[in-house]
């Protein structure tokens, strides 16, 4: 992971998203921070769009690293005696096991006045993280295959007709856990809410839906097969892999599966010890103005954590927001303390099912 210095860009998001002039003040030129963002589109919205801006009014260099959940937290650990992060995005998932470590402090409202906006369900582990990308974990299929005409259910994939036509995620990713969850869900009879906590009861239901399993993909390269037809179905994955490409009239879509849809969550922290908290405050409060949180929404499709944000309707019916959305579609938060103590066991039940 390579650090990098910020080249000072042209100001793309209006003056709206400036701190109040005495906190600005507060800060020097000479001021650095270092912080922990993502491998990813969403991280290259950051670093292209938010932290030129960040760098101009807090007149401060910044200081990034760039990966995924676990490497960031690996990140923290390593400089745990010598603290060199003030802020760090990691998933929801990762918010557990940092908080467990000791990695990273709980957010203060007083410092993070942003936090008043964001919906409660997503401030996580007791305000130790808070979400800033939001998308649904789902099915996704091919609309113009003739077998997914009326699919809005998983007990519909094990009829005969999908027979080596579902693509499933690979044990590598904790979306095939979710996967395992909905199993569980058709088992029981139970809403994936409470099923979560009975993944032992879907193993029967995944043996079973076997002989419909073509493949398990790794990358988005892997889900291009939907569209491409050597699939009708796969999943689990997340709406911001599956909406770019529907938006550019690919044809690949999420799936209306009624039985309900988990959240994949990015989010960020406050590094524990962090060499400057008021610098980390101040870059999560600016990730959570509506400004930056529109800019996030429509640059990677995906729906943002605080309220009262306005999108063209063309545009928002690929996210799950508002709230009211959220729960019309059953949009369901793990519970990461109960997932990640059976995280191993979860994963490598579901590869031997499979390779089989």
């Amino acid at each position: 992971m390579n650090i990098n210095r910020r080249n000072v860009l042209k100001l793309t998001v209006g003056s709206t998203l400036a701190m109040p002039a005495l906190m600005r003040n507060a800060y020097s030129q000479e001021r650095a921070v270092h912080i922990g963002i993502y491998n990813s589109q969403l991280g290259k919205v950051v670093q292209r769009e938010i932290i030129p801006n960040f760098e101009r009014d807090f007149k401060c260099r910044v200081y990034t690293i760039e990966g995924a959940t676990l490497s960031n937290i690996a990140a923290l650990r390593t400089t745990r005696e010598t603290p060199r992060f003030s802020a760090m995005m990691m998933d929801d998932v990762g918010v557990q096991q940092a908080k467990q470590e000791g990695l990273i402090e709980k957010l203060d409202p007083a410092k993070i006045p942003n936090l008043e906006n964001v919906y409660p369900r997503f401030l996580f582990e007791d305000s130790f993280g808070v979400a800033v990308s939001i998308s649904a974990a789902g099915m996704f299929m091919n609309p113009n295959a003739p077998t997914t005409k009326g699919l809005n259910s998983y007990e519909q994939l094990f009829d005969p007709k999908f027979k080596q036509r579902l693509i499933l995620s690979s044990p590598k990713y904790t979306s095939s856990v979710l996967f395992v969850m909905f199993m569980a869900s058709l088992a029981t009879g139970k809403p994936i809410k409470e099923a979560q906590y009975l993944v032992d009861q879907g193993w029967d239901k995944l043996k079973e839906l076997k002989p419909s399993v073509l493949t398990v993909f790794e990358n988005e390269a892997n889900v291009m097969m939907v569209p491409q037809g050597q699939a009708d179905v796969g999943g689990i994955e997340y709406t911001k892999a599956i909406y770019p490409h529907t938006m550019k009239n690919v044809p690949i879509t999420l799936a209306p599966m009624k039985e309900g849809f988990f959240t994949g969550i990015n989010s960020i922290t406050l590094a524990k010890n962090a060499p400057d908290p008021e610098l980390g405050n101040a870059f999560i409060n600016r990730m959570l103005d509506k400004d930056v949180m529109k800019l996030l929404g429509e640059q990677t499709v995906s729906a943002p954590s605080v309220k009262d944000i306005t999108f063209s309707p063309d545009f928002e019916k690929y996210l799950p927001y508002p709230l009211s959305k959220m729960d019309d579609m059953q949009l369901v938060t793990p519970d990461w303390t109960f997932v990640n103590a059976k995280r191993g066991e979860i994963l490598e039940r579901y590869n031997q099912i499979l390779s089989a």
